[in-house]
């Protein structure tokens, strides 16, 4: 038999087997996995938000990955999410941070939300992990001077405050004085000079005392009466809440027949406040909230958006603060060329701009926060025409300084 009929196979079969097993050089090389942190209330009372959020943040992977990944040194990493339940308690926030610090040994992470944050940063920051908050409603702690390893990526009340603001100006230019009303979840002392100030460089007053009510509240009555006794109000501003909170409060504004503009300066679906209040209800009432089919809105949000819709329906609650501090993460990540926290700091550090789900955005706040960690996001109105709910359009904060 000749010898050289037998090397052609057995070189071909060697190949082949080089190929399947992942060789260097072969086309389907072993897959590298970023491993990304996730702190949310996935159960207790905040996972009314947080649940959401969640879902939105998956489908931003999905889209990430199927565009083959994040690119290192001309490596592909698939995004995998590593989700830690904080249970909607503080020690459960800082159980959730423990987990994934020392148990998973993750360095990135998202969350958690607002008041929250400060119970992960005592556990994080001495680690240097890199964390990227879903809002910030500005509670000492949560991203300021003191946090140099936070960053306000998804939203915070600087941002929808400052574009509620704006709409209220520019809809209703007769509004010169406002009442405030706000959740007691330890944010008012510092958040409220801030919309203060906000407010005034629109030329918009706040009048009274601020109506403060607690979380856990049921029977909103009592708060309606303190607003209506602010009579020199021109127009009720909302600073934070959520949709089962502002739905009550426009009810009972209007039962009693106040049906001067209400500004909620947070992202309640207008259709979530109907069901509450009733359609005879939302006159004049706005939000800064998402609109599905918005033709204003960036591909990427309106690609997630579209796949929430398609599994859970157009009346789902819409948040999509997580998918932003995805993407900001991954822009960040390809812009540093690095996976180490520190490089990604810095890289964000030095960059003026960065792409987000919702389209280029400013990186800043230094003076007002005294930290350039703002991610100043374009942010959507929301109206209710003729008993549906519809983009009011957008407003591009631009730079906060």
């Amino acid at each position: 038999m000749n010898k050289k009929l037998l090397l052609i196979p057995l070189a071909l079969l060697l190949a082949i087997s080089l190929i399947a097993i992942g060789c260097p050089g072969g086309q389907d090389a072993e897959e590298k996995t970023l491993r990304v942190g996730m702190i949310l209330g996935i159960t207790g009372f905040f996972s009314v938000r947080e649940v959401p959020d969640l879902n939105q943040a998956r489908f931003a992977a999905d889209i990430i990955n199927e565009q083959g990944g994040i690119t290192v040194n001309g490596e592909k990493y698939m995004v995998e999410l590593v989700v830690a339940d904080t249970k909607s308690t503080f020690d459960g926030v800082t159980a959730a941070a423990n987990k994934l610090v020392f148990d998973e040994g993750i360095d990135l992470i998202i969350g958690p939300t607002a008041f929250f944050a400060p119970a992960a940063g005592a556990v994080c920051d001495p680690e240097q992990v890199l964390r990227f908050n879903t809002w910030v409603v500005h509670t000492p702690g949560e991203m300021d001077a003191s946090t140099p390893y936070s960053f306000m990526a998804g939203n915070g009340s600087l941002l929808t405050t400052a574009a509620a603001a704006q709409y209220l100006k520019e809809t209703y230019p007769e509004v010169k004085k406002v009442a405030i009303v706000t959740p007691d979840d330890g944010a008012p002392p510092f958040v409220i000079p801030i919309a203060t100030e906000i407010l005034a460089a629109q030329g918009i007053s706040v009048v009274g005392d601020p109506v403060i009510y607690p979380n856990e509240t049921q029977d909103f009555n009592a708060f309606v009466a303190k607003l209506n006794a602010i009579e020199e109000a021109d127009a009720t501003f909302m600073q934070n809440g959520l949709v089962f909170q502002m739905g009550p409060l426009v009810k009972g504004l209007r039962e009693s027949g106040n049906y001067k503009p209400y500004a909620g300066s947070l992202p309640a679906r207008i259709s979530q406040v109907m069901a509450i209040a009733g359609e005879a209800a939302m006159k004049d009432v706005f939000s800064i909230a998402l609109t599905p089919g918005d033709p204003g809105m960036a591909p990427v949000a309106s690609e997630i958006i579209d796949r929430v819709s398609a599994e859970y329906g157009a009346d789902y609650q819409l948040e999509m603060t997580a998918p932003n501090c995805l993407w900001v993460l991954k822009e960040a990540i390809e812009a540093a060329q690095s996976l180490d926290p520190m490089t990604i700091k810095d890289q964000l550090e030095s960059m003026d701009e960065v792409e987000t789900i919702w389209g280029p955005a400013k990186i800043c706040g230094e003076q007002t926060l005294g930290i350039k960690h703002v991610i100043a996001s374009p942010q959507a109105v929301q109206i209710l025409k003729d008993g549906v709910e519809t983009s009011a359009g957008w407003i591009d904060l631009g730079f906060i300084p």
